[in-house]
């Protein structure tokens, strides 16, 4: 077989998969995004639940928070245990998209491949 024709197999096997890839890449953000992900502050005063989607779905401030922290300090707890939340929902969803950087390698190497028989037709 040779590099040619290796290479056109190569592009009709991408191709024929790519609606499988597609809708298990499509899968796999939906449930990232419908999941529910709990930032506390590292003291566990504060408690941030997000969605996969960047949304913050509730967040509950503990009684002692109310009672022993000033705002200053309250506003840091919250700041963090937002950015807890929102960091797991992050990497939830860049986990769920790992093959698209694989995908973005066989669009390149398609369109190398394009050059190349545009350049073959060419000469021809």
């Amino acid at each position: 077989m040779t590099d040619a024709e290796r290479s056109m197999a190569a592009l009709e096997q991408a191709i024929a998969d790519y609606p499988r890839r597609l809708a298990d890449v499509t899968d796999r953000v939906a449930a990232a995004e419908a999941a529910t992900f709990i930032g506390p502050d590292p003291g566990g005063l504060v408690t941030v639940t997000a969605s996969g989607a960047g949304k913050i779905l509730s967040v509950r401030v503990s009684q002692r928070a109310l009672r022993d922290l000033d705002a200053r300090a309250l506003a840091v707890r919250l700041t963090t245990a937002v950015n807890a939340a929102l960091a797991q929902a992050e990497a939830s969803v860049v986990e769920a998209t790992g093959d698209a950087a694989a995908d973005a390698g066989e669009d390149q190497r398609f369109r190398a491949f394009e050059q190349r028989m545009d350049a073959t037709m060419d000469r021809l």
